[in-house]
């Protein structure tokens, strides 16, 4: 059986339960956000990698054309 006066202390403790569910909803957006700038940044340099990659590539294939035909 609840003491006399449990309903008014219930209040504050919904409260207090309410104010930590959004600091944890916050702290989740910010890994979340976290995460998906990692992701971008790893995107990026994949995707330097394969341009540096296909730079490389053709300038070799070219070197070779202007062997054959310089």
């Amino acid at each position: 059986p609840l003491p006399s006066g449990g309903a008014e202390e219930a209040g504050p403790l919904l409260q207090l339960r309410a104010e930590q569910q959004q600091l944890e909803l916050g702290r989740r957006r910010d890994q979340l956000r976290e995460a998906q700038q990692r992701l971008q940044e790893v995107a990026l340099e994949a995707q330097q990698a394969q341009l540096k990659r296909l730079r490389q590539t053709s300038e070799r294939y070219w070197e070779h054309w202007e062997g054959l035909f310089g």
